[in-house]
């Protein structure tokens, strides 16, 4: 049984990253409130996440970023600062808790191997 392969594993790491990348976005968005002609970007991954599990392969799909040009401002600028601000906070509380599973996996590992041997 591989451990660090864990099916498991692969997927929470793959989260993080996309969370990850969904901050880095946000963030950039968030910077760019006020430049002229600037279009918010999303980071999605959630539908390929589920299609990736329902296949059983979690390790197979890669996060998409989008340009949002629903909200166009006179100065052509796409980003809401509000959207912007409960994205970052959702990705925030998002991340700690898929941080907190694969923090409980190792543990869990870590409590099989130190008292499997008793």
């Amino acid at each position: 049984m591989p451990v660090l392969g864990d099916q498991t594993i692969v997927a929470l790491s793959k989260v993080l990253d996309a969370l990850s990348l969904r901050h880095e976005v946000t963030a950039d968005n968030i910077a760019n409130v006020n430049t002229p002609g600037f279009k918010a970007r999303r980071v999605l991954f959630e539908d390929q996440l589920k299609a990736a599990i329902s296949r059983g392969d979690p390790g197979s799909w890669q996060p998409t970023i989008e340009e949002d040009h629903l909200s166009v401002r006179r100065d052509g600028n796409s980003v809401d600062i509000d959207l912007e601000m409960a994205c970052l906070a959702e990705t925030t509380m998002m991340y700690s808790a898929m941080s907190r599973l694969v923090s409980d996996r190792f543990s869990l590992l870590k409590y099989v191997i130190s008292e499997g041997r008793r």
